[in-house]
């Protein structure tokens, strides 16, 4: 739901656990991005992805005065050079701000001596302006420009030549002079995607020439109203989100239109959602909140002719593909109303402790590359027999929205030189949007091992954790640790791309002057996978076999020194694998959108400086 203005505040934050999987999250961000694991194991950048480096979000309006960061970086792992200048000035109401950020990556051998292909390069450039008031009440318009060449994929056929990002963002806060009502607030955003990827530009032409062309347009909007009336605050939300995408594949010596990758999809949503808090006095409040979405989406290619697979013919439209996979007789639009909510009771210990327990209901309504993505490629010799792998992939325009029914408990409570926190929770999950093979399933025509979407029931369910004991001469000790647990009811086997088990020791010491830390991450062997296209998805590993498509565990140490010359400077020398162990992630991070997945051997040890000044 949404934040609510007059949240009580401690003397510091409640501590909480940092999730490293959200079932709520959908195909792109369900597997967040993580800062905590290895610079070249982060394969991240796509549409889901940040448009600024990681930390670098700019506040809804800066300090008063002329102020600025300058920061850089390296890592030997794979050759990784990072810059980022931030300045800003705000007088007299007004104020401007501004970030340039660089970094490039390249390729790297792992400690099993494989040649990974990875890499890009990364500009970021981000411009801003508004007015604020004393009072808090501001309005901003910042423009933000991403742009990334030669991005490449290990084990991937394909890479990315460029991948663009224009964003547009407005926020604005009013605060409001009323008994009853405190303050109104909204933020819209428009970005505009571009992106082209190909199998000859970066590495040697191996089959025939091929190139895909992407567009996106993602808008957001949402104006808010707070509100208290005695022990009760609330927040009365209008939302608004809508997109849309369109891209093609070319293929052959005169790269002629081949493929309808998404010929024109659409999904637009709107409505409003309404939260409250109401203060039961002793530490104590219940949250309540009730949320609308209204949907409608449409696929306006969805008889687009003029595609030919050279070898095959005539390309089937979307239309034609729709039907012979799911038997489907619409026109590709579909409407919803949605409806979500939550119940949560919250008692605080002391002033920096808190209990809570709820339950939510929360809708997920398919985006547009489950729906509407077609990826036609015919087996080889130019029929569409069934094989061990088929390449072409068909979106479900019939898919029925992911219903999460999701119960959670936990605490967070800091003492003394103590910090303890947990979290547990089970999601029930009602026509979960599977990525999955043709197998003439309930529902599906044909069994040809096609990659398709369908709707499976789940169950989804996990463990947080963490602790710190600082002690008085400034060393500190801590351990984290996730069980997440993922399966599909339907057909009794485990979801794939379900993190491990792992667990992460720490220990480091903070003075005025030097801070270190090490960290001992240790990752259980995940075997609940679904990695056989005969039996499943295939979405771990490369899908050939099942039970050795297990990801084996592994432990890895790492360790940092900063060196805190004055309070506005940090300079940090770390090493990464310090053991240089050959790994590989289980979750795989590429954003090809390609229906394989690749995890390749992770970089071994590697040594990284990082500086930062502010001014």
């Amino acid at each position: 739901m949404h934040a609510h203005a007059g949240e009580p505040t401690a003397r510091l934050p409640i501590p909480a656990t940092v999730s490293i999987y959200d079932s709520l999250g959908g195909p792109d961000l369900r597997n967040p991005l993580r800062t905590d694991i290895a610079q070249c194991s982060l394969w991240s950048g796509g549409p889901a992805g940040t448009l600024l480096p990681q930390g670098s979000d700019q506040p809804a309006f800066p300090r008063p005065g002329v102020h600025g960061a300058i920061g850089a970086g390296w890592n030997s792992a794979c050759r990784a050079l990072y810059g980022l200048a931030q300045g800003s000035v705000f007088r007299d109401g007004a104020f401007a701000r501004a970030t340039v950020y660089g970094e490039r990556m390249g390729s790297y051998t792992a400690p099993d001596g494989s040649r990974v292909a990875f890499g890009h390069e990364r500009r970021v450039y981000s411009a801003g302006a508004g007015f604020a008031q004393p009072d808090g009440s501001f309005i901003s318009l910042d423009v933000t420009r991403a742009e990334r060449r030669g991005t490449l994929y290990g084990g991937s056929q394909i890479d990315s030549r460029y991948f663009d990002a224009t964003s547009v963002q407005m926020r604005g806060l009013r605060i409001l002079e009323h008994p009853h009502l405190q303050s109104l607030r909204f933020s819209a955003s428009y970005t505009d995607v571009d992106r082209l990827n190909d199998n000859f530009t970066c590495r040697p032409l191996v089959g025939a020439a091929t190139l895909a062309r992407f567009d996106r347009k993602a808008l957001a909007a949402d104006l808010a109203l707070d509100g208290r009336m005695d022990r009760l605050a609330w927040t009365f939300v209008l939302f608004l989100r809508s997109d849309q995408r369109d891209a093609t594949r070319y293929q052959g010596p005169l790269l002629a239109p081949q493929s309808p990758v998404i010929a024109g999809g659409r999904v637009t949503s709107y409505g409003a959602s309404l939260d409250g808090r109401y203060d039961l006095g002793s530490g104590r409040r219940v949250l309540a909140g009730a949320r609308l979405d209204l949907v409608s989406a449409g696929l306006g290619g969805i008889d687009e002719t003029g595609y030919a697979t050279p070898g095959f013919g005539a390309t089937p439209t979307a239309r034609q593909l729709f039907a012979a996979t799911y038997g489907y007789a619409g026109g590709g639009s579909a409407s919803e109303a949605n409806l979500g909510g939550m119940l949560r009771l919250e008692q605080d210990i002391a002033a920096d402790g808190r209990l809570y327990a709820g339950i939510r209901r929360v809708v997920r309504t398919a985006d547009p590359r489950e729906r509407y993505f077609i990826s036609f490629t015919p087996q080889a010799g130019g029929t569409l027999n069934p094989g061990p792998i088929h390449r072409t992939w068909i979106g479900n325009p019939g898919l029925k929205p992911e219903q999460h029914h999701l119960a959670e408990v936990g605490f967070g409570w800091r003492s003394g030189g103590w910090e303890l926190v947990a979290r547990a929770y089970g999601d029930r999950v009602a026509d979960f949007i599977l990525w999955d093979r043709t197998r003439g399933q309930p529902g599906v025509l044909r069994a040809d091992n096609v990659g398709i979407f369908r709707n499976v029931d789940a169950a989804i369910a996990g463990l947080e954790a963490k602790v710190r004991y600082r002690f008085a001469s400034g060393i500190w000790l801590g351990a984290d640790g996730w069980l997440t647990y993922g399966q599909n009811l339907t057909d009794d086997r485990p979801i794939g791309q379900i993190p491990a088990a792992e667990a992460q020791l720490r220990a480091g010491w903070v003075s005025q002057a030097i801070e270190i830390e090490t960290r001992l991450r240790l990752v259980a062997t995940q075997d609940r996978v679904d990695g056989n296209f005969r039996a499943g998805s295939g979405v771990d590993g490369t899908g050939l076999v099942g039970s050795e498509q297990r990801t084996p565990g592994f432990a890895t140490l790492d360790a940092a020194l900063t060196w805190k010359s004055r309070p506005n400077v940090r300079l940090t020398i770390g090493v990464e694998n310090i053991l240089d162990t050959a790994y590989r992630e289980h979750i795989e991070r590429t954003d090809i959108d390609d229906p394989f997945t690749y995890a390749p051997t992770a970089t071994g040890r590697s040594v990284y400086l990082r500086g930062l000044v502010c001014f």
